[in-house]
């Protein structure tokens, strides 16, 4: 099953949309989906869908929600991929990381026992994925060609928990 959410942000200030897929059975952990800069569009829903269908509760933010909520980008229509580099610029990181933390504190709300979360990006989603395991308390990270990454080594120290970078 899958639908879109509503998440608080930690301030308290607003709430988000994340698109989330959950398995038949009781889920094994949950896998936060970071994505590109396309937004919650069909290819990470289809990542969080498979996801579930590993046994995992998949939840994919809407982090653009503070510049244009539920964007759905597509990186092969020219006009698309110009406004998806345009939002760039406009995108705070650090809030994207806030916002992915409210999901990790989300997911372990909806999950039953020991409360395990992952997170995995791409791209942009890669990056902040490499942030998030600097300064969030999920479980592991996984970034797919992560942009920018090489500007943010001096936080590196601050990683605690298994992390892995393709």
């Amino acid at each position: 099953m899958a639908d879109y959410i509503p998440i608080k942000t930690l301030e308290g200030d607003g709430q988000f949309d994340a698109y989330v897929a959950t398995p038949d059975s009781a889920p094994k952990a949950a896998i936060i989906v970071i994505q590109e800069i396309f937004g919650v569009n069909e290819g990470i829903r289809r990542k969080c869908d498979s996801w579930a269908r590993a046994g995992y509760l998949a939840i994919a933010p809407d982090l653009f929600w503070r510049i244009d909520p539920h964007i759905e980008l597509d990186a092969d229509i020219p006009e698309q991929m110009q406004q998806a580099l345009d939002y760039i610029p406009r995108f705070n990181q650090d809030q994207g990381v806030r916002d992915i933390e409210a999901t990790i504190r989300a997911a372990r709300a909806m999950l039953e026992g020991p409360a395990k979360v992952g997170v995995v990006g791409y791209c942009l989603g890669g990056r902040v994925a490499f942030m998030t395991a600097c300064r969030t308390d999920g479980d592991a990270f996984v970034g797919y060609y992560g942009v920018g990454i090489d500007g943010l080594l001096g936080e590196q120290h601050a990683i605690g928990k298994p992390t892995m970078l393709h």
